[in-house]
């Protein structure tokens, strides 16, 4: 089965249930420290897409919130593992969450 790649707006993107305030402020602000908006090297985000095609994000909160806040605009790599059962579309986006 080949991969499906995409590449997104991080603001786009919707958490997890476990996640729904957004990235841990700490381990957001060690990232920023250590990779600033750099997307080099940085691995795909792994997500599921809903029944409405919107993509949830399970691997990778912290790093596309990062990529979000310091690079408006930017595109992220998302790796689609699977389908979920129901809608995602009202759920919050990483966008609605930037501290």
């Amino acid at each position: 089965m080949p991969k499906d790649i995409r590449d997104v707006d991080p603001r786009d993107l919707r958490l997890p249930s476990s996640r729904r305030t957004g990235a841990d402020p700490i381990k957001l602000q060690r990232q920023i420290a250590r990779f600033g908006a750099s997307t080099q090297g940085m691995p795909p985000l792994i997500a599921y897409e809903g029944t409405d095609r919107v993509l949830v994000v399970y691997n990778g909160v912290t790093r596309a919130t990062r990529i979000a806040k310091l690079a408006p605009g930017a595109f992220v790599t998302v790796e689609v593992i699977g389908r979920l059962r129901r809608a995602y579309g009202p759920e919050p986006k990483i966008g609605d969450n930037l501290p």
